[in-house]
Parts: C-alpha cells; sequence; structure tokens
C-alpha cells in the first residue's frame, strides 16, 4: 500500500541539477496514510554523498513548493531534504474541495503521517543522523511528535514558534459548537480571522496583507496570489490546529526517552506569532523543564514570520547548517 520515500521504483519525477556545491537529484514520492487512506504527496532533495537528512514541516496555509529554496540550499550543503504537503494542504487531498479539511484522524493523523516519512527515509539511510524541522503550525506538530517519537530522530528544529495563546480552550470549545451546528466541514472566515487578524493588525500601517510574514515585500505578494494558500480552514482544521497547540503546552503525555536531543528554537523578533520575549522563552524553557537536556534559541533581529524567506535569511541556513553539523558529530 506504500512506498518506502527516496527508494526503489519512484512514483514520481527525477530532476538532476547542478548546485553551487554539487549535483542535486529531485524525487517526487507518495504514500496513503494508514489512518485514514489519505493521500500524501512529499519531495525529496538528494545530493551526491549526503552526511545528513533534514525533515520539514510547513505551515499553516501553505504547502510545500514554499520551501523548495531552502531545501535546495541545504541539500547543496549535503544534506537530503524531504517533506510533504500537511493532509488538507497542497496535494495530499483527496479532492480539491478538501483543501482545509485534515480528515477523520485530525491532529494525530497529521504528526503520525510526519513519524511515517521519517521511518521511511530511516530506512532507506539508516546511517544518517535525521534533524526535523517544524515551521509555525508545522512547529506544533513536531513538538507534538516530540511526545511521543523523540528516539526517532537525532535533532529537533522549532521555527517560527506560536506562544502559547489563552484563547485556545475557548476556541476549541466555539469551533466544536459551530461544527456540531452546521458540520466540520463549514467553513468560518470569522472564526479564521481570530486565528490570524491579530498578526495583521501588527503590520495595518503598512497596508499590504500578508506583511506580517516577512519585510521582503515579494514573499507576501507570492502568497497572496497563490490559490493553495488563499483557503479558509474548515472548522476540522480550525479544531486540528487548535488541538495541536493544546496538546503541545499540555505538560502531560512527553516520554522524554531522548532527553539529550539536540534542540534548536527559531525565530524572528518581530515575528507576530511570538507575542513577545517572555512567552517565547516559556515556550523554550517549558521543554528544558520536561528533562530535556540541551536546548538552544535564537531570535533574528529585523525578521518576522518567515525567517527562511527574509532579506537576511543567509543568516537562517547558516544557523541551521551549524546545528546538523553539530548532530552530526554527537
Amino acid at each position: 500500500m506504500m512506498e518506502t520515500i527516496c527508494c526503489g521504483v519512484d512514483n514520481g519525477s527525477n530532476v538532476i541539477y547542478g548546485g553551487r556545491y554539487m549535483s542535486v537529484e529531485k524525487r517526487t514520492y507518495s504514500f496513503v496514510s494508514k489512518y485514514d487512506q489519505v493521500p500524501i504527496h512529499g519531495m525529496c532533495m538528494i545530493p551526491e554523498k549526503p552526511t545528513a537528512i533534514v525533515q520539514f514541516v510547513h505551515g499553516m496555509n501553505e504547502h510545500k513548493e514554499r520551501f523548495y529554496p531552502f531545501m535546495e540550499e541545504m541539500a547543496e550543503r549535503g544534506y537530503i531534504t524531504l517533506i510533504h504537503d500537511n493532509r488538507g494542504h497542497g496535494e495530499s487531498v483527496r479532492s480539491q474541495e478538501d483543501i482545509g479539511y485534515c480528515y477523520a484522524s485530525m491532529e494525530k493523523g497529521f504528526v503520525e503521517d510526519i513519524y511515517y516519512a521519517t521511518c521511511q527515509i530511516r530506512k532507506t539511510y539508516p546511517d544518517l543522523p535525521l534533524v526535523l524541522y517544524g515551521h509555525s503550525m508545522g512547529s506544533l506538530a513536531v513538538r507534538a511528535y516530540l511526545k511521543k517519537h523523540d528516539d526517532a530522530i537525532d535533532g529537533l528544529v522549532v521555527g517560527g514558534c506560536p506562544s502559547y495563546n489563552e484563547g485556545v480552550p475557548f476556541g476549541i470549545l466555539l469551533a466544536k459548537c459551530i461544527a456540531a451546528w452546521k458540520s466540520d466541514k463549514y467553513r468560518s472566515p470569522f472564526i479564521q480571522g481570530l486565528v490570524v487578524n491579530s498578526f495583521e493588525r501588527r503590520f495595518q500601517k503598512e497596508g499590504r496583507k500578508g506583511a506580517w510574514l516577512a519585510v521582503r515585500e515579494e514573499v507576501a505578494e507570492k502568497f497572496n496570489q497563490d490559490v493553495l494558500c488563499q483557503f479558509t480552514y474548515t472548522m476540522n482544521g480550525i479544531l486540528t490546529l487548535l488541538h495541536l497547540e493544546w496538546i503541545v503546552y499540555k505538560e502531560a503525555g512527553y516520554l522524554v526517552q531522548n532527553p539529550e536531543l539536540p534542540i534548536l528554537f527559531l525565530s524572528g523578533e518581530d515575528d507576530p506569532c511570538y507575542i513577545n520575549n517572555r512567552k517565547w522563552r516559556k515556550a523554550v524553557n517549558r521543554l528544558s523543564n520536561l528533562g530535556y537536556e540541551d536546548i538552544h534559541a535564537i531570535l533574528f533581529e529585523n525578521m518576522r514570520h518567515e525567517i527562511h524567506n527574509e532579506v537576511e535569511r543567509g543568516k537562517v541556513f547558516e544557523e541551521l547548517d551549524q546545528f546538523v553539523k553539530r548532530v552530526i558529530e554527537i
């Protein structure tokens, strides 16, 4: 039913291009989620002589292709990179009408799809260390992953980390009520606005939608023109997001099987998701208080939410590169 990632007969296109450092093969892959048979589609980039694996998890209202430049940069540095469209995003849907719908297994399937991809790439490259990198909603997913599967990875990067919002329990209750009244496929711009509009307000003087994403204006322009980013989540999708946040910031359930796991938090100082330094530090310290011993955190000046798309994104690439190199040496 499922195919090993980056191994055997490829079910997609193979493209080899010459990067600045080495040639890189691009290979598409797909598998079927074991929870509810949702088709999951991804991309893997394989350099000539890989030294590590970096698995990316994208954020809310986006898709895997937005990470290709970041992945190419890391692949050219010698790392296998892979990403799949999260369920309900991009190509990982049963039909285009399901964009923003995370199906029956919701956050459980969301997280376990990531774990399945980890296991499959591990089968193909059992001797390479693997770093898991989650951005935004993906940063919630990888920390939910951490609860049960911290022994499956060699390093974790939490990018664009949303600080805990005290309104999450109310949001869950409200979304459940609307889903029960309407349906779990009901879409409410008002509910989604409660999540996103606070980010927009901080930069409303700039007069451009999506200014909170990055200082670079072209980032928001492309995002606003991308039909795979411009959708309203279903109540099922909203609940998946809120459940992930609730799970991550609820201390019960962390097994902490790998307390020495290197963990790196990366955020932009002007990212409205991080709210303020106190709340962001609280998110960082939460994992430390649970027993993780090797945690570092970096705030980038003059950067907003998508640090990997910013003007000085080279600094982000370097920090990730140094982190992966440290993981390799452990």
